[in-house]
Formats: C-alpha cells, sequence, structure tokens
C-alpha cells in the first residue's frame, strides 16, 4: 500500500502523532482535489496541521453518531502464553478490552461498537450495555486479523460516515486521540495513530548482511485506531 499524500500531526502526548493517508475512490475526486492542497508535503509538523484545520473552517468536523467503531478483540494471544486471549486478563479490576469500550462509548462521534469476538467472550460486553449510551453488535473472528475486521464491515451500519477499527488490547488510547484521528481522517480520507520509531533500524538483504540504516525520521510504527471514510 503506497500512501499518496501522507501527512503528520501532533497527538494530545508529545511523544505520539498521527499519520494521515488518502484513499481517493471515485465518489470523493472532487472533494480530494479540492483539499489536494492537504498533502502538499510528505511530512508536516504539528503547528502547520493544526493551522491547517482551523483554515478549514470546521469542515473537520466529524458528526455526532456518525461513526462506527469496529472493537478487535478476537484474537487468541497464543504469544503471551496466559490462561486466555490478553484482552479479556483483568487491568485494575477490569478486563483490559472494556477499558477502549468504555472510552469510545463516551464519545458523541459514535453510533454503534462492532465487537469482533468469540461468542463464549460476550457476556464480559453485553454486561455493559446499562453503562453505555451507544448501539452493540457482535460478529465472529476471522482466520487472521484482516478477516476480522472484514466480518465487522459486513456488520457496520451503512449510514455511518467513518469507520474505526481499533485492537481491544490497546486499553490506553483517550478521546482526545481518537478525535483527532476522526477528524483528521474525515479530511483527507484515512488516519492512522502512530508513534516515530525510535530504535535504530536497518535493512539486510538476503544473506543477512546489512544493507543500510534506514532514517527514522522517515518510519512510523502503527497503531490503532484505523480510520477511514466508508465511502472510500
Amino acid at each position: 500500500l503506497v500512501p499518496s499524500k501522507p501527512h503528520v500531526a501532533a497527538k494530545s502526548s508529545p511523544f505520539f502523532s498521527h499519520i494521515h493517508i488518502n484513499f481517493p475512490s471515485p465518489g470523493r475526486n472532487v472533494e480530494l482535489r479540492r483539499r489536494a492542497r492537504i498533502g502538499s508535503c510528505r511530512i508536516k509538523c504539528s503547528a502547520e496541521v493544526d493551522n491547517l484545520l482551523v483554515c478549514t473552517q470546521g469542515s473537520a468536523k466529524v458528526k455526532e453518531r456518525s461513526v462506527s467503531v469496529i472493537l478487535l478483540a478476537g484474537g487468541k494471544g497464543k504469544r503471551m502464553g496466559a490462561s486466555m486471549p490478553k484482552q479479556y486478563l483483568p487491568l485494575l479490576g477490569q478486563p483490559i478490552a472494556l477499558y477502549s469500550l468504555y472510552t469510545f462509548s463516551r464519545m458523541i462521534e459514535v453510533k454503534e461498537i462492532v465487537v469482533v469476538c468469540d461468542p463464549s467472550y460476550n457476556d464480559i460486553f453485553e454486561e455493559t450495555k446499562d453503562k453505555i449510551n451507544v448501539d452493540l453488535k457482535f460478529t465472529l473472528p476471522g482466520k487472521e486479523r484482516q478477516d476480522s475486521v472484514y466480518s465487522g464491515l459486513q456488520a457496520v451500519d451503512s449510514n455511518c460516515e467513518l469507520v474505526c477499527i481499533h485492537d481491544s488490547a490497546r486499553p490506553l488510547v483517550t478521546s482526545g486521540d481518537v478525535e483527532k484521528v476522526l477528524k483528521d481522517g474525515w479530511l483527507v480520507g484515512a488516519a492512522v495513530l502512530g508513534v516515530p520509531v525510535k530504535a535504530t533500524i536497518k535493512e539486510a538483504n538476503s544473506h543477512s548482511y546489512v544493507v543500510r540504516t534506514l532514517e527514522r525520521k522517515t518510519l512510523w510504527e502503527m497503531q490503532t485506531p484505523q480510520v477511514y471514510f466508508q465511502s472510500c
């Protein structure tokens, strides 16, 4: 996947940023052309992007109840070797997966949360129905992550403008971070939360000899949520 016009804006933490990727579609060609200036350079500093959002005169405002969240909770967590998938392990008295569910449920932009999980864990989420003000749906996970995402996509409300995909094993995402990614996804077509790579990354050839050191300032470690326009 080669992004056509990526750019970066600051997250609420000085250590995090999110990267935005355009996925042009026939239905939005005119709109994307109008916004083409947004991606005029590969990487924008946070101040430039913040100024840009102001200059759009509110065009980046996400509508209330226009977002469908796909919460991926079907992983088996085999690498961790725990007695249950890591997203269901207790953290301060609450399953890890519920932290992000509650974060999304408190956001006025979110209409529904589609939980992708094994039915044997449905009750963990169903017990929250009286505490949340969004619709809750369930769908089955697939063999791989991409299959689970596809399963979730089949269940989203077709009237929702944005789809927001999140890994339930990431409990520390904040509503502020999500709001910025939603706004930028609305603005340019798609956005994903990411952090700048801090480790030294080497590229090696087929014989395991180091070929070169990759430039850190161009590398990003992808996280979630991943947001995109449903019409893309």
